[in-house]
């Protein structure tokens, strides 16, 4: 093998720089805490930490986890969200001479209970509010760091009893394990890359001689705490004696929340990926007095993915003072070991640079030796940078940690990057792609193999393909599938997001009769990325040839942005690819394009070409009410109003319910539905869930009574999971199981449901119009059944003639709502009373704003008003209005209703609780909780429309856009749809079940609100 000439060394290899040889991070912390106790370590959203605070926590948290049994080497999984208890864990960790491994609370429970499992650990640290129930090891809850006063670290949750804790190891030493990262998998499952104390210290150690290091400097945590890039922004700055800030998880991709944070702490240094630079340049580009806000950075790191160059220049432009640096560096080798200071002289593609002080890089030919300059090979990485392996996987380790071959590259192994370079020139190394499936998405290392791992263990899936595509709204997977039997692309969707974390799963999914092969018979990537290039027909259907010019225009800007080019006027634009972010693309470009002003519930609202197009030529802006009414009459012919002929009752249920079904377990009121059906009667509960198979039905009917604290020991026997889906035929049933149910219930509770409030009636139909159908069905076959169907106050739209109060009655034919969703359950309502007609023993359940349980305060994530409030904290301000809603906690919903169930009592029922809420009362209370700006709405519009811009993948951000309509010329006003229901509705029958049930008290409106709060501020720490 031919050896580097003495040229190439000088290339490949970083300086050699001498350590102190016990120097580690925990070492380096400890120093800036001796030299410096007094000075702030730590800025968060509670407050600030000194050194001496920090390390009170974190010798009071190794003392708890020394306790618990954890040893030195052991691996230690961090199951939290971020923020600044996640340092403190880290370090507890390290000061035990163990191992962390960083992992997000928020991941599938499988894909994260087998990262777990894998660690085999001594003991599992949680975040605050973090469910502790089923780990095999002692979990340890770490306490909320709300300020800088030295309370305990952790409270126990399930551990050893409090007592003197047993004597802590000798601190770490360099050649031990420090910590552990999960990386995507090529074999389908996650690996985790082990790194040392060594490695790591060389990286720090050596940004403090690159950049120059003071007490002055203020770091920026900027990524993810499950990526690795995460450690040295909450590490590097400690060592150095300066401070870190650690902004709120939901922050993170908050670019204008980013700015502020960087302005308010006058941060020196931070790290973006590549994609988050360029939305950064994009929005000081389009807001230049955003710029100002960034003065005080000296020094950007960029990494994780091919960096833009023109976003470089223009940042260097508007910021000339400001360093960038270009680094690069897997996860299996401390961060990152190849560093480059971009130039004016650099040309595109930027170069990735040179390797660190103790580590080298060199580029291998295809005979394993050293490539020529400008000859492209795979790029292998050694020295003090590298890790061990993976964890539990000796041997992939093998294949990826090899042997090196050139004695004058220190180290005995080298790791094999898998991802192809060259060395130009100038000396400096160059990245030049992949050279296999793993690819990277926003600045996330992504296999390919793992996803389509996922995707074929689905029992309907015969193969599966992933390649990542490009639609000018950035990249995105898009995935490829042969099927063994009809599967929708809904279905499968939803079954790979239980599976896979939100940045894993596939934006686009086209099935296929078959995968295409090339000559040797493998998988032709190449036909199937022209699948995805296929450009939108220049006459789709004949209708862009016939249409307007105003159809015309809006195919052009719907092509520009979606996956999947439109092959009719009537197709719908999320059915078509289209997502949140998408559709606040769309608004912007319509509203350019014809000087409309347009927000993305216009767009919900009328979701087609045609529909949009008939509102611009009319002259006038897109209108929600009555292109929903549209939608509707299109969608909802008069067959969805009759009730099948069969379905008849076969008689009058009697006694105390037994077996009960339950549709909607695992969503807000279903849970606590099923809750109050174990806690107020004695019957076996039959829960409906998508799942399957039995064990993952029963997995997500706990997940959702974890999910809300309403899980009860004692009870949990008289829970059946039953795999199922709504907008199935026969519910999802086969013939026996349906039979079976059919002869063995005598009550159905009909809970399950689409909520969107801002899609159409279409979108709602199979499920909702349909699935109750179905539902109906189940209840005329074998044993008598009483039907319970939950539905809502949206279902009854004010009476045209402005009578006065709406009755617990059947609402009038000629009565439409102006929602999907309240039209989808007006039809339901009609199939129903026909039923009832009929002789079925029918109850409808109308609800309201249902608010959180009076108990815990948690909030049905999906509701307005809790998307309302995310919104209100994540741009840090509320707004103003004169709107009231009601106030019913769920709680008082399931009272309600199981006392409806219990006696069998049919009809309809308005559960609400009288007594309205200013909507200015709860905006107002959390922003004097979480010290919130007050603005106009127009100042908040705006804010939040330029934070869901820079998160792409936050969909409940975009729920509240959606929600939020334009700013008028009246800006102390915004129209949205909330009103006082108690004061419209009667609940005259609602009272007897209230009496019935005893709950004819509650705690006040502004008792619950304040748990409401409370909840959130516990979360937040």
């Amino acid at each position: 093998m031919r050896a580097p000439t003495e040229r190439q060394l000088g290339q490949f290899c970083g300086d050699t720089v001498l350590h102190h040889p016990d120097t580690t991070a925990w070492s380096l912390v400890e120093a800036s805490a001796a030299r410096s106790p007094d000075a702030v370590a730590v800025a968060h959203p509670g407050g600030t930490l000194t050194y001496r605070g920090l390390m009170r926590r974190v010798d009071a948290l190794a003392g708890r986890l020394a306790r618990a049994g954890v040893r030195r080497g052991d691996l230690v999984p961090l199951v939290m969200a971020g923020g600044p208890e996640l340092l403190v864990a880290m370090l507890a960790v390290m000061r035990c001479a163990a191992v962390f491994v960083p992992l997000d609370e928020q991941w599938p429970g499988p894909r994260l209970r087998a990262m777990v499992e894998a660690c085999d650990p001594g003991a599992i640290l949680l975040s605050p509010g973090a469910a502790p129930d089923g780990w095999a090891a002692p979990a340890l809850v770490v306490e909320p760091v709300s300020g800088a006063g030295p309370t305990l670290a952790v409270e126990s949750v399930g551990g050893p009893a409090p007592g003197a804790p047993p004597a802590l190891p000798a601190p770490p030493r360099p050649d031990e394990l420090a910590y552990g990262f999960y990386t995507s998998g090529s074999t389908g499952t996650p690996k985790c890359a082990l790194n040392l104390h060594s490695g790591l210290a060389n990286r720090l150690l050596a940004m403090g001689r690159r950049f120059g290091s003071s007490p002055r400097d203020v770091v920026l945590q900027n990524s993810r705490h499950t990526f690795d890039s995460s450690l040295w922004q909450l590490l590097w700055p400690l060592t150095c004696g300066s401070r870190v800030v650690i902004p709120r998880p939901h922050d993170l991709l908050d670019l204008t929340a980013t700015v502020g944070v960087i302005e308010r702490h006058r941060v020196t240094m931070t790290d973006f990926v590549p994609t988050i630079l360029t939305a950064l340049v994009e929005l000081l580009d389009s807001e230049p007095e955003l710029v100002k806000g960034l003065a005080s950075l000296r020094m950007l790191l960029v990494g994780g993915e091919e960096i833009a160059p023109e976003s470089v220049r223009t940042l260097r432009r508007l910021l000339p003072h400001l360093r960038v640096t270009n680094t690069y560096g897997p996860t299996e080798a401390s961060i990152g070991s190849v560093f480059h200071e971009v130039t004016a002289r650099d040309t595109a593609p930027l170069p990735i640079g040179r390797p660190i002080d103790n580590t080298w890089a060199i580029v291998l030919d295809e005979r394993g030796g050293p490539a020529a300059t400008g000859e492209i090979g795979e790029i292998c990485i050694g020295g003090a940078c590298l890790g061990t392996g993976y964890l539990g996987d000796p041997d992939r380790t093998a294949l990826a940690f090899v042997e090196n071959p050139f004695p004058e590259l220190s180290g005995k192994r080298m790791y094999r990057t898998g991802d192809l370079g060259h060395y130009g020139p100038d000396g400096l190394l160059h990245f030049d792609g992949r050279r296999d499936q793993q690819v990277k998405i926003g600045g996330v290392r992504v296999e390919l193999s793992e996803i389509e791992h996922a995707i074929s263990s689905h029992p309907s899936v015969r193969e599966a393909k992933v390649l990542v595509g490009d639609d000018g709204g950035g990249q995105y997977l898009a995935a490829f599938v042969t099927l063994r039997r009809d599967l929708t692309k809904r279905h499968l969707r939803s079954y790979v997001r239980a599976l896979l974390p939100a940045e894993l799963v596939p934006k686009r999914f086209v099935k296929l009769d078959a995968v295409p092969v090339n000559g040797n018979g493998k998988t032709d990537r190449k036909a199937l990325a022209r699948l995805l290039d296929t450009p939108a027909p220049i006459e789709p259907n004949g209708w862009a040839a016939t249409g307007s010019s105003t159809e015309r225009a809006l195919a052009e800007l719907w092509n520009a942005l979606l996956p999947e080019p439109v092959t009719s006027a009537d197709a719908d634009f999320f059915d078509s690819g289209g997502d949140s972010l998408r559709a606040q693309r769309l608004a912007l470009a319509v509203s350019a394009r014809f000087d409309t002003p347009l927000s993305i519930r216009d767009i919900v609202h009328a979701p087609t070409i045609a529909l949009q197009a008939a509102a611009l030529d009319g002259g006038r802006a897109l209108p929600a009410t009555p292109a929903a009414t549209a939608a509707f009459v299109t969608a909802a012919p008069v067959g969805d109003l009759t009730l099948p002929a069969d379905i008849r009752p076969t008689g009058t249920p009697a006694g105390p319910p037994r077996h009960l079904l339950l549709t909607g377990a695992t969503g807000f009121v279903g849970a606590q539905l099923l809750h109050d059906l174990l806690d107020r009667t004695d019957a076996t509960v039959h829960c409906l869930v998508r799942a399957d198979g039995p064990d993952e039905a029963r997995r997500r009917v706990a997940d959702a009574l974890h999910r809300y604290r309403l899980w009860r020991e004692g009870t949990g026997h008289r829970i059946v999971a039953v795999p199922g889906d709504l907008s199935s035929p026969r519910l999802g049933l086969n013939r026996a199981d349906h039979h079976r149910l059919a002869d063995q219930l005598d009550t159905l509770v009909h809970a399950g449901a689409m909520v969107n409030l801002v899609r159409g009636y279409r979108a709602h139909r199979r499920t909702n119009v349909t699935g109750t159908v179905e539902l109906l069905r189940l209840a005329a076959t074998g044993r008598p059944k009483t039907v319970h169907f939950v539905s809502t106050l949206a279902a009854c739209p004010p009476d045209p003639s402005g009578a006065g109060s709406v009755l617990e009655r059947p609402v009038p034919a000629s009565h439409t709502p102006d929602t999907g969703y309240g039209q989808s359950k007006w039809v339901a309502e009609r199939l129903l009373q026909t039923a009832a007609d009929r002789g079925m023993a029918v109850a409808v359940h109308r609800l309201g704003e249902v608010m959180p349980a009076t108990r815990t305060g948690i909030p049905n994530p999906d509701s307005r008003v809790e998307l309302l409030v995310q919104a209100c904290l994540r741009v840090g301000a509320w707004f103003t209005s004169d709107l009231a809603t009601d106030y019913t906690p769920v709680d008082h919903v399931g009272r309600l209703l199981v006392a409806a169930v219990s006696h069998r009592r049919p009809g309809y029922f308005h559960l609400l609780r009288p007594g309205p809420l200013r909507l200015d009362d709860v905006l107002g209370a959390f922003g004097t909780t979480f010290g919130l700006r007050r603005v106009e709405y127009r100042d908040f519009w705006q804010a939040v429309h330029r934070a869901a811009a820079a998160d792409a993948d936050n969909r409940r951000l975009a729920g509240a856009l959606a929600l939020l309509p334009v700013p008028t010329a009246r800006p102390d006003r915004s129209p949205m749809s909330f009103e006082d229901a108690a004061a419209r509705f009667s609940t005259t029958r609602a009272a007897e079940l209230a009496a019935l049930a005893d709950a004819r008290t509650l705690p006040s409106n502004r008792q619950g609100l304040h748990r409401y709060v409370a909840y959130h501020r516990e979360r937040r720490g």
